[in-house]
């Protein structure tokens, strides 16, 4: 059956398929918005319709191949700045401190060793000693 080519056709072409590749991209940048509503770019769908003529031996219109494509786009994903450190087996970074990997915190410092009696004996003798 023939039916005259529209924006309203599009909906039921290829059995339903193009406006389910529609509703499928539509909801990939809509959960892009909900994933990162601070990133201020917009989202865009683009639909383009391709016509291309075919001609005849005479060189003239037989027909024309009609193609819709769907483009998404979004910003593009990128993680921030992590500032790393350079050793043999590869790189390091701070999580704690991704601006700085030379910065330490309280949970990297060292932990001091439990007193021992032997150490206590040892300060003693040291006092002793000095008098």
């Amino acid at each position: 059956m023939l039916e005259k080519f529209s924006l309203a056709a599009l909906s039921t072409m290829d059995g339903g398929r193009l406006n389910e590749t529609f509703e499928q991209a539509l909801r990939r940048l809509q959960e892009d918005c909900k994933d990162r509503p601070a990133v201020k770019g917009a989202r865009k769908l683009t639909l383009t319709v391709s016509l291309a003529p075919l001609a005849d031996d005479a060189g003239e219109l037989e027909s024309i191949d009609a193609r819709i494509d769907f483009n998404e786009k979004a910003p593009k994903r990128a993680s921030k700045i992590y500032n790393m450190e350079s050793f043999a087996g590869g790189l390091l970074f701070n999580e704690l401190s991704p601006d700085e990997v030379k910065q330490r915190t309280l949970d990297m410092a060292t932990k001091p060793r439990a007193r021992t009696s032997a150490d206590a004996a040892h300060e003693a003798k040291e006092v002793a000693d000095a008098r």
